[in-house]
Protein backbone atom coordinates (compact mmCIF):
# COMPACT_ATOMS: atom_id res chain seq x y z
CA UNK A 1 0.00 0.00 0.00
CA UNK A 2 1.63 3.66 -0.87
CA UNK A 3 2.00 5.45 2.15
CA UNK A 4 0.60 8.35 3.85
CA UNK A 5 3.57 9.32 5.45
CA UNK A 6 6.56 8.14 4.04
CA UNK A 7 9.47 9.90 5.93
CA UNK A 8 8.18 7.69 8.61
CA UNK A 9 6.12 4.48 7.27
CA UNK A 10 9.15 3.62 4.56
CA UNK A 11 11.50 3.55 7.24
CA UNK A 12 8.65 1.21 9.26
CA UNK A 13 8.60 -1.11 6.43
CA UNK A 14 12.69 -1.43 6.39
CA UNK A 15 12.46 -2.20 9.61
CA UNK A 16 9.99 -5.06 8.93
CA UNK A 17 12.32 -6.64 6.88
CA UNK A 18 15.38 -5.91 9.20
CA UNK A 19 13.22 -8.20 11.32
CA UNK A 20 12.80 -10.60 9.22
CA UNK A 21 15.98 -10.94 7.36
CA UNK A 22 18.94 -10.32 10.39
CA UNK A 23 18.73 -14.15 11.83
CA UNK A 24 19.84 -15.40 8.48
CA UNK A 25 22.38 -12.51 7.97
CA UNK A 26 23.97 -13.22 11.05
CA UNK A 27 24.03 -16.80 10.02
CA UNK A 28 25.87 -16.17 7.15
CA UNK A 29 28.41 -13.78 8.29
CA UNK A 30 26.98 -11.02 6.39
CA UNK A 31 25.91 -8.93 9.35
CA UNK A 32 28.02 -5.24 8.18
CA UNK A 33 26.72 -5.70 4.23
CA UNK A 34 23.02 -6.50 5.80
CA UNK A 35 23.41 -3.30 8.13
CA UNK A 36 24.81 -1.41 5.38
CA UNK A 37 22.02 -2.36 2.89
CA UNK A 38 19.62 -1.60 5.87
CA UNK A 39 20.89 1.58 5.88
CA UNK A 40 21.44 2.70 2.43
CA UNK A 41 17.29 2.63 2.41
CA UNK A 42 15.91 3.24 5.94
CA UNK A 43 18.56 5.70 7.10
CA UNK A 44 19.64 7.82 3.48
CA UNK A 45 16.22 8.44 2.11
CA UNK A 46 14.42 9.82 4.88
CA UNK A 47 17.37 11.77 6.42
CA UNK A 48 17.28 13.76 3.21
CA UNK A 49 13.44 13.66 3.31
CA UNK A 50 14.12 15.97 7.05
CA UNK A 51 16.79 18.08 5.91
CA UNK A 52 16.54 19.16 2.81
CA UNK A 53 14.56 22.60 2.34
CA UNK A 54 14.23 22.83 -1.00
CA UNK A 55 13.43 18.39 -1.80
CA UNK A 56 11.60 17.93 -5.01
CA UNK A 57 9.09 16.55 -3.27
CA UNK A 58 8.14 19.38 -0.54
CA UNK A 59 9.96 20.83 2.56
CA UNK A 60 10.68 18.69 5.88
CA UNK A 61 8.18 18.59 8.43
CA UNK A 62 9.24 20.93 11.15
CA UNK A 63 8.91 18.45 13.82
CA UNK A 64 11.34 16.36 11.64
CA UNK A 65 13.75 19.11 10.58
CA UNK A 66 14.23 20.57 14.33
CA UNK A 67 15.02 17.06 15.68
CA UNK A 68 17.52 16.48 13.46
CA UNK A 69 18.92 20.46 14.52
CA UNK A 70 18.48 20.65 17.97
CA UNK A 71 21.09 17.39 17.82
CA UNK A 72 23.74 20.18 17.46
CA UNK A 73 24.18 20.12 20.77
CA UNK A 74 23.91 16.80 21.75
CA UNK A 75 27.20 14.28 21.80
CA UNK A 76 26.06 11.30 19.58
CA UNK A 77 26.79 8.66 22.30
CA UNK A 78 23.30 10.58 24.08
CA UNK A 79 21.43 10.54 21.26
CA UNK A 80 17.63 9.36 21.38
CA UNK A 81 18.96 6.31 19.06
CA UNK A 82 20.19 3.97 21.54
CA UNK A 83 16.99 3.44 23.01
CA UNK A 84 18.32 4.69 26.91
CA UNK A 85 21.77 2.38 25.96
CA UNK A 86 25.35 3.22 24.89
CA UNK A 87 26.77 2.01 21.15
CA UNK A 88 29.15 -0.43 22.16
CA UNK A 89 32.18 1.12 20.09
CA UNK A 90 32.21 4.05 17.92
CA UNK A 91 34.78 6.84 17.35
CA UNK A 92 34.66 10.12 15.81
CA UNK A 93 37.67 11.84 13.79
CA UNK A 94 38.91 13.90 11.36
CA UNK A 95 41.61 12.59 9.24
CA UNK A 96 44.33 14.29 7.55
CA UNK A 97 46.02 12.06 5.69
CA UNK A 98 45.34 9.86 2.47
CA UNK A 99 41.52 8.20 2.90
CA UNK A 100 42.48 5.82 0.50
CA UNK A 101 45.48 4.41 2.78
CA UNK A 102 43.53 3.12 6.06
CA UNK A 103 47.07 1.76 7.54
CA UNK A 104 48.14 5.66 7.57
CA UNK A 105 45.38 6.57 8.36
CA UNK A 106 45.80 9.62 11.30
CA UNK A 107 43.98 12.64 13.07
CA UNK A 108 45.54 15.83 13.72
CA UNK A 109 46.89 14.14 16.91
CA UNK A 110 48.84 11.78 15.07
CA UNK A 111 46.13 8.29 16.08
CA UNK A 112 44.96 6.78 14.14
CA UNK A 113 40.74 6.81 14.06
CA UNK A 114 40.24 3.79 16.19
CA UNK A 115 42.24 5.37 18.65
CA UNK A 116 40.23 8.59 19.06
CA UNK A 117 38.80 10.11 21.69
CA UNK A 118 37.26 13.10 19.93
CA UNK A 119 33.68 13.83 20.35
CA UNK A 120 30.98 15.46 17.72
CA UNK A 121 27.60 16.59 18.15
CA UNK A 122 24.77 13.89 16.61
CA UNK A 123 23.94 16.32 13.73
CA UNK A 124 27.17 15.96 12.81
CA UNK A 125 27.93 12.59 12.47
CA UNK A 126 24.19 11.70 11.46
CA UNK A 127 25.61 13.76 8.53
CA UNK A 128 28.88 12.28 7.94
CA UNK A 129 26.93 8.74 7.64
CA UNK A 130 24.74 10.12 5.25
CA UNK A 131 27.32 11.67 3.53
CA UNK A 132 29.38 8.16 3.47
CA UNK A 133 26.34 6.17 2.25
CA UNK A 134 25.24 8.47 -0.68
CA UNK A 135 28.93 8.85 -1.87
CA UNK A 136 29.70 5.07 -1.23
CA UNK A 137 32.56 6.50 0.94
CA UNK A 138 32.25 3.44 3.37
CA UNK A 139 35.17 0.95 4.07
CA UNK A 140 35.69 -2.38 5.76
CA UNK A 141 38.05 -2.26 8.69
CA UNK A 142 39.46 -5.28 10.62
CA UNK A 143 40.32 -5.57 14.41
CA UNK A 144 43.05 -3.52 13.68
CA UNK A 145 41.15 -0.70 12.04
CA UNK A 146 42.49 -1.68 8.36
CA UNK A 147 41.27 -2.57 5.31
CA UNK A 148 42.76 -5.91 4.68
CA UNK A 149 41.65 -8.04 1.83
CA UNK A 150 40.63 -11.51 3.45
CA UNK A 151 40.13 -10.44 6.68
CA UNK A 152 36.84 -10.49 8.80
CA UNK A 153 35.10 -7.07 8.92
CA UNK A 154 34.75 -5.87 12.44
CA UNK A 155 34.16 -2.13 11.73
CA UNK A 156 32.33 0.34 9.47
CA UNK A 157 33.54 3.17 8.53
CA UNK A 158 31.79 6.43 6.51
CA UNK A 159 34.05 9.12 5.27
CA UNK A 160 32.74 12.95 4.64
CA UNK A 161 34.80 15.69 2.53
CA UNK A 162 35.33 18.05 6.20
CA UNK A 163 33.94 21.65 4.57
CA UNK A 164 37.03 23.15 4.49
CA UNK A 165 38.15 20.94 2.19
CA UNK A 166 41.17 19.68 4.51
CA UNK A 167 40.83 16.33 5.73
CA UNK A 168 38.13 14.03 5.90
CA UNK A 169 35.73 13.36 8.96
CA UNK A 170 35.12 9.68 9.87
CA UNK A 171 32.41 7.78 12.01
CA UNK A 172 33.51 3.89 12.94
CA UNK A 173 31.20 1.46 14.67
CA UNK A 174 31.88 -1.86 15.02
CA UNK A 175 28.79 -3.80 13.41
CA UNK A 176 26.36 -4.29 16.30
CA UNK A 177 26.54 -1.15 16.82
CA UNK A 178 25.69 0.27 13.98
CA UNK A 179 23.02 -2.62 13.80
CA UNK A 180 21.31 -1.16 16.93
CA UNK A 181 21.95 2.20 15.80
CA UNK A 182 19.66 1.53 13.04
CA UNK A 183 17.08 -0.28 15.03
CA UNK A 184 17.25 2.68 17.30
CA UNK A 185 16.64 5.28 13.77
CA UNK A 186 14.02 3.71 13.05
CA UNK A 187 11.85 3.34 16.32
CA UNK A 188 12.83 6.96 16.52
CA UNK A 189 10.90 8.41 13.30
CA UNK A 190 8.08 6.42 14.64
CA UNK A 191 7.40 9.19 17.55
CA UNK A 192 6.71 11.98 15.64
CA UNK A 193 2.97 12.78 15.17
CA UNK A 194 1.48 13.44 11.52
CA UNK A 195 1.63 17.38 11.00
CA UNK A 196 0.05 17.34 7.95
CA UNK A 197 -0.89 15.69 4.73
CA UNK A 198 2.46 14.82 2.34
CA UNK A 199 0.44 14.38 -0.99
CA UNK A 200 2.92 13.92 -4.18
CA UNK A 201 0.74 15.71 -6.50
CA UNK A 202 0.55 18.65 -4.01
CA UNK A 203 4.58 18.62 -3.60
CA UNK A 204 5.22 18.82 -7.07
CA UNK A 205 3.05 21.48 -7.67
Amino acid sequence: MIPERFVTEYPARCGQLLDMLERPARHADLLGSFALLVASAAFTIPFGRMVEKAHPLGPPEDALYKAVEGLKKLPFADSPFWAGGKPGFFRYAKIVTDPEDTVGWLNEKGEHPLKSTEAKDANIVLRTIRNGLAHGNVVYLDKDGYETAGKRVVYLAFLSKHESGDGFRVAIFDEESFLAFLKGWIGRLQGFPLERKLAFAEAAE
